[in-house]
C-alpha cells in the first residue's frame, strides 16, 4: 500500500511542482493581438530574407538584406545572390526606385517600383517588404469576421526556430476560392486587388496577365482568388512577437513563403543610411 501511494505520488509531482504545459495559457486571439501591436509599433526595421515563390508552376528562391523606415518611408534592399541593389526614399527621384545590377555595374537605372520591370517574377512590391504588410492582411481577416475569429486562428503549440521560441498560429480560410468580377473603367490589376485584400500577381497569373500592369478594358471578365489563400502558418517570435517564418498554400501546394533572419527594431539609421553614397552600398 505504501508502495501504490508513493508510485501515484511520483506520477502527479509534475501537476503539482509546475511541469511545462505543451500548450502556453496565452490564446490565439492574445498572440494574434499582440503580434499586430508589435507591428504597430515598429519605426525601422532591418532583417536577412529568404523567400520562396511559385511563379509558372516552380518555385523561385531568393536571400536578401532589407532596411525600411516606416515614415517617411525609406526602403534599402540588396539581393546579394542575384547582385541587386535597390534604393528608394519617399518624395524623392520622382518616385522611382535607383536600381543597382551586376550585368550594368556602370550605371544606375531609375525604374518605377509598381512598373513590369521591378515586378516580373515577383509575388509583392517593393512596398510589401517587411512585417507592415504581414501584419495588414492579418488585420484584414480579423476586421472581416471578429466573431468567427477561431473559424480562421488556431494556436498549434510553440516550438523553436532558428534558436528562437516561437507560438505556432495556423491560418485557416474555409471560404477560400475563386469569384467573377468585371473590371471597371479604368482599373488595374493592383486597383482590383486591393479591393479584394488578396493576390495581385495571383490574379494576373490566373487571368492570363502577368507581364500586363497598365489599365484592363471596360468588361473584361475576371477570376479573383477570395480570400488570399486557403492556409498559412505562422511562427511568432515569442519574446518580440513578430511573424519571423510564414508559410502560405493554395490549391497548388506552398504559393510562397518568407524566412526573416538576424531581426533588428527600431534601430536609429545613421543619417545617410538611405542614401546612394552610403559607404557600404554599391550605388
Amino acid at each position: 500500500m505504501h508502495f501504490i501511494k508513493l508510485s501515484l505520488l511520483v506520477v502527479f509531482m509534475p501537476l503539482f511542482w509546475g511541469a511545462a504545459p505543451i500548450f502556453d495559457r496565452i490564446t490565439s486571439r492574445e498572440i494574434i493581438e499582440r503580434m499586430l501591436d508589435s507591428i504597430e509599433r515598429i519605426e525601422t526595421q532591418q532583417y536577412t530574407l529568404k523567400s520562396t515563390e511559385r511563379v509558372d508552376g516552380r518555385l523561385l528562391f531568393a536571400e536578401s538584406r532589407v532596411k525600411i523606415h516606416e515614415s517617411p518611408k525609406k526602403i534599402y534592399f540588396n539581393n546579394y545572390l542575384r547582385g541587386i541593389e535597390i534604393l528608394w526614399v519617399q518624395g524623392q527621384n520622382n518616385g522611382n526606385a535607383i536600381v543597382k545590377t551586376r550585368t550594368l555595374p556602370l550605371m544606375n537605372l531609375d525604374l518605377d517600383p509598381l512598373g513590369g520591370i521591378m515586378r516580373k517574377n515577383q509575388h509583392h512590391t517593393l512596398f510589401d517588404l517587411g512585417f507592415t504588410y504581414i501584419g495588414k492582411t492579418i488585420a484584414n481577416v480579423v476586421l472581416k469576421a471578429p466573431k468567427e475569429f477561431d473559424k480562421y486562428f488556431t494556436y498549434a503549440g510553440t516550438l523553436t526556430w532558428d534558436n528562437i521560441e516561437c507560438y505556432q498560429m495556423i491560418v485557416n480560410y474555409p471560404d477560400y476560392k475563386y469569384v467573377e468580377y468585371i473590371s471597371q473603367e479604368n482599373e488595374t490589376v493592383t486597383d482590383i486587388s486591393k479591393r479584394f485584400a488578396t493576390s495581385d500577381f495571383k490574379i494576373r497569373d490566373k487571368n492570363n496577365l502577368s507581364n500586363y500592369f497598365g489599365t484592363i478594358k471596360k468588361g473584361k471578365k475576371l477570376l479573383i482568388p477570395v480570400p488570399y489563400a486557403n492556409k498559412a502558418i505562422m511562427y511568432i517570435d515569442k519574446n518580440r512577437f513578430l511573424p519571423i517564418n510564414l508559410k502560405v498554400y493554395d490549391e497548388g501546394g506552398l504559393y510562397e513563403a518568407y524566412e526573416f533572419y538576424n531581426v533588428i527594431i527600431n534601430r536609429s539609421f545613421e543619417a545617410n543610411e538611405f542614401s546612394k553614397t552610403y559607404k557600404s552600398y554599391g550605388f
